[in-house]
């Protein structure tokens, strides 16, 4: 026997689907928290011990990673089950994490000029601090050689 297409159903079908999306969306999120919390140690031996502070960017990451699989699993069953009460609760809980983005998104763009200019000015101490020279054997006189003899484009988009 066939299905009956109703408008419901293909709304069924297309809650579905972009509960599927943010699932992943959370998926992806979780990968880029566990790649920042282990490739941060790299990040504080080359920059130093103060810049430690990035590393909770990778915290973050899981962490709203893992809301954003709950809500998308929780999305779609609520879809699938046809429950008012629990679409109710993803639609409010996506709300609320939405108003929470767009806050942060805020704050950031409005104080990044100080942000950078203090990054950069750590930069130039830890690089003054750090560079020994060019034929030096360290790894951090290595790293920067490396940057500015192939430019950091190359540096960065050389194992793709």
């Amino acid at each position: 026997m066939a299905e009956t297409h109703t408008p419901y159903s293909s709304l069924k079908k297309l809650l579905s689907l972009l509960n599927g999306f943010v699932a992943v969306s959370g998926i992806i999120l979780l990968g880029l928290g566990i790649g920042g919390k282990c490739g941060g140690t790299s990040l504080t031996s080359v920059l130093g011990l103060s810049t430690a502070y990035l590393l909770h960017v990778g915290f973050l990451c899981l962490v709203m990673g893992c809301i954003t699989i709950l809500l998308g699993c929780a999305g779609w069953y609520g879809a699938a089950k046809e429950s008012r009460g629990m679409l109710l609760f993803c639609i409010l809980s996506m709300i609320i994490v939405l108003i929470v983005e767009v806050t942060a998104a805020t704050v950031v763009l409005l104080f990044f000029p100080i942000v950078r200019d203090v990054a950069l000015e750590h930069s130039f101490v830890t690089l003054r601090k750090n560079y020994r020279g060019y034929n030096e054997p360290d790894d951090y006189s290595t790293q920067w050689n490396l940057v500015m003899e192939k430019g950091l484009s190359k540096y960065f988009f050389s194992s793709l």
